[in-house]
Parts: structure tokens; C-alpha cells; sequence
């Protein structure tokens, strides 16, 4: 599945915007597309005009959260700091973006359509691999993070990130979203920090 451009229709954003709230609060299952519609006051066929069937339109609420992070890391990325720094912004955004998914979200994705979950899981994987390959790699030339191969802890990132950070462990570990992705990040990024790296790190507050 690919990220596409988002969509400006004033309309279609509105039934976005109201599908996220109920979906993330209150999971999807039994929400019908009929309620959805009724709710908004408008036709089912307004709403098929955007969104061919619910699987869709589940999808879409997640990638407009996409759109929302990779907007802001952007902004981190362009920024004019050091690669520590940065790696704080992006768990920052990251942990505000994920702890919106409350457990009955993250359930319905496990059972009602795991397909989706990993379809988002791929965009995420890819996003993160872009934008974390920067931080590393300014990182190492700031003399900040040690120098291993970027690959290898990009990937290591990645993959630890993806099996904390996803509906399975998080039920059944009953660990907050907050609590393992703040972790998880702590653990990851003091394996990688040089001695004047860790000088840094201890002068921020995580």
C-alpha cells in the first residue's frame, strides 16, 4: 500500500477527522459505516464517494496520523540541532502519535484485520528506515554515536521497535504505549551513544 498525497477535500477530511476520534477511542468493530453516516449527517453514498468499503476507510484514518508525524519529523529533521536532540524529538512525536491507539483499537486490529496492520506496518517500517538513517548518520559525524555500521543499528531499531510497538505484545505484556516505546528508544539509543554522546544525553530529559 502506498502513502499518497493527502486528500484537501474539505469533505472527506471531515469524515476522516470524525472516523480517527471514534475509531482510536473506541475501537472499529462495532462501529457500521450506516452510524458513521448518520452521525455526519450525510448519505452512505457520500461517504462510499471517498472510501470504497470500511477496511479503506480504517486504513486511511491511520495513514492521515502518517501524514501528521512525517510533516512533523520533517520539521525536526530540518532542523538546526545536534543528532541526540533529534532522536529525542522523534520519540517524542512517535510516542504522542501512538498513545492516541487505545487497547480496544489495538484489539480489533489484531483480530478484525491484521491485514491492515500489516500494510501499516510496512509504511511505517519504510518511514522509519528514512528518517532514522539521517539522525545515525549526522550522529556519526558529530562524533555523538558510535560507528557501527548504519544499517545494522537502523535495522536493529526498526525491528525492536516494530515487535514492541505493536497490538500483540502491547495486550498481552500490558504495557502502556507510552511506557514501551519510551523504553524501548532508551535502550536502543544508549547502545549506540560514544562517551561524549552519553555527556549529552545526560543533560537531556527524556
Amino acid at each position: 500500500m502506498r502513502i499518497e498525497a493527502a486528500d484537501t477535500s474539505e469533505e472527506k477530511l471531515r469524515i476522516l477527522l470524525y472516523a480517527r476520534e471514534r475509531f482510536f477511542k473506541e475501537g472499529f468493530a462495532k462501529i457500521t459505516v450506516d452510524e458513521i453516516a448518520r452521525e455526519l449527517e450525510m448519505s452512505k453514498s457520500t461517504l462510499y464517494k471517498y472510501f470504497k468499503n470500511k477496511d479503506e476507510l480504517i486504513q486511511q484514518t491511520i495513514i492521515s496520523v502518517i501524514h501528521e508525524v512525517s510533516a512533523r519529523v520533517k520539521m525536526i529533521l530540518e532542523a538546526d540541532s545536534n543528532a541526540i536532540e533529534k532522536f529525542r524529538g522523534l520519540i517524542a512525536i512517535l510516542t504522542r502519535n501512538i498513545i492516541r491507539f487505545t487497547d480496544k483499537f489495538l484489539h480489533d486490529m489484531q483480530v478484525h484485520t491484521p491485514h491492515i496492520w500489516e500494510e501499516i506496518d510496512e509504511i511505517r517500517k519504510r518511514l522509519m528506515n528514512e528518517n532514522i538513517s539521517k539522525i545515525i548518520r549526522q550522529g556519526q559525524k558529530e562524533k555523538l554515536f558510535i560507528d557501527y555500521p548504519p544499517e545494522i543499528i537502523i535495522n536493529l531499531i526498526i525491528g525492536a521497535m516494530r515487535n514492541i510497538v505493536n497490538p500483540q505484545f502491547l495486550l498481552y505484556n500490558r504495557f502502556s504505549i507510552d511506557q514501551a516505546a519510551k523504553t524501548g528508544f532508551s535502550i536502543l539509543i544508549n547502545g549506540i551513544l560514544t562517551e561524549k554522546g552519553k555527556k549529552v544525553y545526560k543533560q537531556l530529559k527524556f
